[in-house]
């Protein structure tokens, strides 16, 4: 017969080592996520303001030219004066240009930042810890 080697269980050191190793490994980790989370936002923050900026420019460029034929066709089927052409013209571009500048400030919110997945496994941690102390 063998005899059969019993360990001895871990000293309350090798406990408390082991559960700073452990919290030490879960902060690192959330973390991590955090900054991944964060950089996936931002990145996404950027892509939208890099659309935005290319729309308003191309818009831009397409509404001077839209204004002028516009105007000049507005004067030429309402018989109005050029300039009144121009203003009414000028004014309906300047209320879709409101409208789309509005969508594109919304898209860029702050609330949009905020890492929910890293805040919501934090307060799983913190719970799962406060059941095991």
């Amino acid at each position: 017969m063998t005899p059969t080697r019993v360990d001895a269980p871990p000293s309350i050191g090798e406990l408390l080592g082991g559960l700073a190793n452990d919290v030490q490994q879960l902060i690192r980790g959330e973390i991590a996520l955090g900054r991944a989370e964060l950089d996936q936002k931002i990145q996404r923050l950027i892509r939208s303001a890099v659309w935005l900026l290319g729309g308003a420019l191309l818009g831009f460029a397409g509404l001077v030219l839209l204004l002028e034929g516009g105007a000049a066709l507005l004067a030429i089927v309402a018989s109005i004066p050029a300039w009144a052409a121009a203003l009414i013209v000028g004014a309906v571009i300047i209320l879709i240009g409101v409208v789309l500048a509005w969508s594109g400030l919304a898209a860029m919110s702050l609330k949009q930042l905020e890492p929910e997945r890293t805040v919501s496994n934090l307060q799983k941690d913190v719970q799962l810890m406060k059941e095991h102390v």
